[in-house]
């Protein structure tokens, strides 16, 4: 395993090295789109500091729910963004129709998104790429098309969760497929993709090792339906995205069991304290965890019943078998929840909550058992902070 590292500043070797600022065409667009915009009666759902200021290009790589937002979010402040997608059919049907078929059809697309199943046509001319694919397919997809990319262009990943294969941070993962410095960002945060569709207000943050990278993002996304705030603690925003989710498969059980609210209560209480345990432990900022990558999002995955983790944990209790709950949508808490136990047990970590949903996941104990494990654990002080 490699431990997590400040991704984004190692070269193929793993030491340490300077990310290349972006060249002066890229600068530009970036810092000419922090200025603020000309007011414009029109755009109302603009902030005054929206990156409005000049009609940029943004490429999103992944035509899912997300993705689909995040263009979606992109387009309210006037950019061109360019969907990537492999299938052809739904770039006729974004390009033609102005929805997606096969996610959040219910949205109409406006004018200023686009899609393409050609990855550099997609690429080509774009200010900035919004990774919005499966954490586990990323690497070796990024290592295939690795030429078609632009090493000198801001890559921000949505992706929440943990490369099994090498136990990595994606984020490390992602330079080591790339095997070459790449600007980095990582965008986390409370945010179900249909309720960015429909523009309430939703607040995310996003972390990169230079702060001109993320104050780019930042600017490119944030307008008067979506809040984005910075971070330079990129190991701590990508542990708290990933490592909720096994906790929130764990509360879906809890829902699943028809439990009540004290029982939710509780166990969300001592999952943020296990989460900040964790995070910490792995070198990512205690302030970090208690903000919208851990603690807000945690809520959200645990309480929102348009969860995937949450709504894996149900299933499973309802006697449906893992596999085939996996064949219908993507649950990043199933693979994570291994390499969460792994990482506590590296860190020397009792962490009970995280080795009982990892347990329940790989068929080691039934949701009863987790339960009862828990309430039978030895008696003891509240220890430490909650969040």
């Amino acid at each position: 395993m490699i431990p997590p590292t400040a991704a984004g500043e190692l070269d193929v070797k793993g030491s340490p090295a300077p990310l290349p600022d972006p060249p002066a065409a890229h600068w530009k667009g970036w810092w000419s789109a922090t200025a603020p915009p000309a007011p414009a009666a029109s755009e109302s759902s603009r902030s005054p500091d929206s990156a409005a200021g000049e009609k940029l290009k943004v490429a999103v790589w992944g035509g899912g729910a997300f993705g689909t937002a995040m263009a979606r979010c992109a387009s309210r402040n006037g950019h061109d963004v360019v969907m990537y997608v492999r299938d052809p059919e739904q770039a006729r049907s974004i390009n033609e129709d102005h929805v997606n078929n096969k996610y959040l059809s219910s949205f109409t697309l406006p004018d200023n998104i686009s899609a393409t199943t050609d990855l550099k046509e997609a690429n080509d001319g774009a200010s900035l790429i919004i990774h919005a694919l499966p954490c586990q397919l990323t690497p070796k997809w990024l290592a295939s098309n690795r030429d078609l990319i632009p090493a000198d262009v801001c890559i921000c990943s949505t992706a929440k969760g943990l490369y099994v294969e090498t136990r990595q941070l994606l984020g490390d993962a992602m330079i080591a497929a790339l095997q070459r410095p790449q600007p980095l960002a990582f965008l986390s945060g409370p945010s179900f993709a249909a309720e960015i569709m429909k523009g309430d207000p939703s607040a995310v943050v996003v972390a990169s090792l230079k702060l001109y990278h993320a104050t780019a993002v930042q600017k490119f996304l944030s307008n008067h339906a979506m809040r984005v705030y910075v971070s330079q603690d990129v190991v701590g925003v990508q542990l708290g995205g990933a490592l909720k989710n096994p906790l929130a498969i764990g509360a879906g059980m809890i829902e699943g069991l028809g439990l009540g609210i004290n029982t939710m209560s509780a166990f969300v209480t001592r999952s943020c304290n296990e989460l900040r345990q964790l995070c910490v432990a792995m070198g990512g900022k205690e302030n970090t965890i208690s903000g919208l990558s851990g603690v807000g999002d945690l809520m959200l995955t645990c309480f929102g019943n348009l969860s995937r983790n949450r709504t894996c944990g149900t299933r499973l209790v309802k006697g449906e078998k893992l596999e085939d709950i996996l064949k219908t949508m993507t649950v990043e808490g199933v693979p994570t929840a291994r390499v969460c136990v792994y990482y506590a047990d590296m860190c020397g970590l009792d962490l009970p909550i995280f080795r009982c949903a990892a347990a329940v996941i790989d068929g080691k104990m039934t949701p009863e058992e987790a339960l009862v494990s828990l309430m039978s654990r030895p008696l003891g002080m509240e220890k430490g902070k909650i969040c």
